[in-house]
């Protein structure tokens, strides 16, 4: 046995001997023939060929040429490959030679070969630690188990490259199947709003037609893009229309919204006005979180969507809200010297500090320069931006606030709160 693998030993040196002393050999491509057997080494095709026969320099050094027709495949790959297959056919089948095989593996970064010689170690000895944890297998009550095993053991599953629990997954594949329908509506709103603002009556009928019959929540990111933020009034119209036939809370979100955001006062109050009573509680929640906003035009707004719903459950808020602080950016001149030149060439300032320097001023107070020498700047041009702070006082508020309690304490919101308290006890 010992005699049989030093020839081995010897015969697989030489080879290696053989092929790394040969300066082309850096690559040791494969080209699979149909009838069977394998050309190995490198493809050297000459440029006029390629298409109608294949050229391999073998490791010899003998250039052999077969038709492209009897190739079943070639593939290009580093010299590490057919090394590696030498070495594979010769290693003998103890745990330390594939040990060793395995190591040369790594090192060669051909991790694939490396897992397979990392097995067979395993079926020599089950119970080597080094080969498990290369692996990536893990311990566990004093058996070893592949990571896919342990975690599956444990309750989880894989998706996409990870393990997760089974609640997890289905939560995500929901989420995905979600994302799906709603490219899906977002493709079909698009097609529809174009052929609502084309020219075949045919196409607008049947647009109208589809709109008029959407009552899937996940339709709504398409209707905003394509309906909801368009220019066009009559289609920011008909995604009110469409958001009143869907049977969501979104929908009531994406109502207030509109009655808030939408630059026609018509339309907020159209998108007010199609809010189902039954859902009045959810919008009034949102337009309170309004009353908060940092723009005081939507604080006014959504006081007018509470006042239109007619619900007492705001009226805390909307005394909160009475007076609402917001930040401005203004622009303002920067500040300049003002300069007057009077009787004697005398000049007088209307800033801070001199205008001149000493000695021209002094200079023209006694006449030794002419005043027709001095080119005034002109008035102020520049300007800078500032913040301010605004305390505001909203009307729309103040009236909801009479619609909805019947009295007037006008802006003083402690009498309100005051009132407020009385009313609770």
């Amino acid at each position: 046995m010992f005699h049989h693998l030093l020839n081995n030993s010897k015969r697989l040196s030489v080879i290696m001997l053989v092929m790394f002393s040969l300066p082309f050999a850096v690559r040791a491509d494969l080209v699979r023939l149909k009838q069977g057997g394998e050309l190995r080494g490198k493809i050297v095709t000459n440029v006029n060929e390629i298409g109608y026969r294949v050229s391999v320099r073998t490791v010899t050094g003998a250039v052999i040429t077969v038709h492209k027709n009897d190739v079943e495949f070639e593939t290009r790959r580093p010299l590490s490959y057919e090394t590696y297959e030498l070495k594979s056919r010769l290693v003998p089948d103890t745990v330390e030679a594939q040990w060793e095989l395995a190591e040369w593996c790594r090192e060669q970064r051909l991790k694939r070969q490396q897992e397979i010689h990392l097995k067979k170690m395993l079926a020599l000895d089950p119970t080597h630690e080094i080969a498990h944890r290369l692996l990536g297998h893990v311990e566990r009550d004093g058996k070893w188990a592949s990571l896919e095993e342990h975690m599956l053991d444990q309750g989880y599953v894989r998706y996409r490259g990870r393990y997760i629990t089974p609640e997890e997954k289905l939560l995500l594949e929901h989420s995905q199947e979600e994302r799906e329908r709603q490219n899906e509506w977002m493709a079909k709103a698009s097609l529809w709003a174009s052929w609502l603002t084309g020219r075949i009556d045919k196409q607008r009928e049947i647009a109208l037609e589809n709109f008029r019959t959407i009552d899937d929540p996940l339709a709504i990111p398409g209707l905003q893009r394509h309906l909801g933020e368009q220019e066009n009034r009559n289609l920011r119209n008909l995604y009110i229309e469409t958001l009143s036939q869907i049977n969501d809370s979104s929908a009531i979100s994406a109502l207030v919204r509109m009655g808030v955001f939408d630059g026609d006062r018509g339309l907020r109050l159209r998108a007010i006005e199609k809010i189902p009573e039954n859902q009045t509680f959810l919008a009034v929640t949102e337009f309170v979180q309004h009353l908060r906003d940092s723009q005081n035009v939507v604080v006014r707004r959504a006081a007018t969507g509470l006042k239109t719903l007619g619900s007492s459950k705001a009226v805390p808020q909307l005394i909160d809200a009475l007076v609402t602080n917001h930040s401005y950016r203004i622009k303002v001149p920067n500040p300049t010297t003002g300069v007057s030149m009077g009787p004697g060439g005398s000049v007088s300032s209307g800033g801070r500090g001199s205008l001149l320097p000493p000695d021209i001023e002094a200079a023209l107070l006694t006449g030794a320069m002419s005043p027709d020498n001095i080119i005034l700047p002109p008035g102020p041009q520049s300007f800078h931006w500032e913040t301010v702070n605004i305390a505001q006082q909203n009307p729309e508020v103040l009236e909801a606030l009479r619609s909805l309690t019947e009295v007037d304490f006008g802006f003083d919101e402690r009498t309100w709160k005051l009132w407020l308290l009385s009313q609770n006890t």
